[in-house]
Formats: structure tokens, sequence, C-alpha cells
């Protein structure tokens, strides 16, 4: 992508969008690489998995970066995990590709106002 998109506000604008949506979120930030996890909350959610998150990494310059999505484990503080690269590198190994429909239909909403953002020039 080049878009000369401003990407903190793009990070900032996909944490608001998981939030929105009754996500618990949490988010860092390391030279130019900004991470952003969002989690369902609830009794079911604490039976199945609760340690996974969406995982969503923004990264690059304005005109040359990526977005990268996936499910990782949830950090229990990311600002302080963020910091140390080693823990950053496994943020982005994601730990599964999601195959349920469920999953398949957020991650196409998810590119979906992710290019949607990058159009309108965040």
């Amino acid at each position: 992508m080049g878009k000369n998109c401003n990407l903190q506000l793009l990070a900032d604008s996909i944490e608001e969008n998981f939030t929105t949506q009754g996500y618990k979120t949490q988010s860092g930030k390391t030279d130019q690489r900004w991470i952003v996890q969002a989690r369902k909350e609830g009794m079911l959610r604490s039976l199945l998995a609760a340690d996974r998150a969406f995982t969503v990494v923004v990264s690059g310059e304005p005109n040359k970066f990526q977005v990268s999505f996936g499910i990782g484990k949830w950090l229990q503080n990311l600002s302080v995990a963020v910091l140390e690269t080693i823990l950053l590198d496994f943020l982005v190994l994601f730990v599964e590709i999601p195959l349920s429909l469920w999953s398949y239909a957020l991650e196409n909403q998810f590119w979906t106002f992710v290019e949607k953002e990058v159009e309108l020039g965040v």
C-alpha cells in the first residue's frame, strides 16, 4: 500500500472499531510498529480459549506499510511486551489461522474497514 497514511491514526481507528463492536482492546507501539489486540469477554469466552485474541500489526512508513491480522495469545500487559523485542517478534507469529465462518466474516469485515480508512486518508 502507498497512500501516505497516518499509521498512528490507522491503528487508533482499528482499535476504536473493535471497541465499538464490544471487544476489549489493548494496544502498544514501538518505532514503526503499532499492535492492537482485541478479544470478546464473557463466560463462554472464559471456557474456550480465553487467552486468544485478534492481533493486528500495522508496520512501516506512511507510503510503504502493511497491516497483518491473525489470532494470537492475549498478552497481560501489551504495552510492556511491545518494548521487549523478543515478545514483539512472537506477536507477529500468529498462533492460529481462524477457520470458522464467523472468523472468516469478521476478517473480511476487518479488511473492508481498513481499506475504507486508508482510502479516506486516515
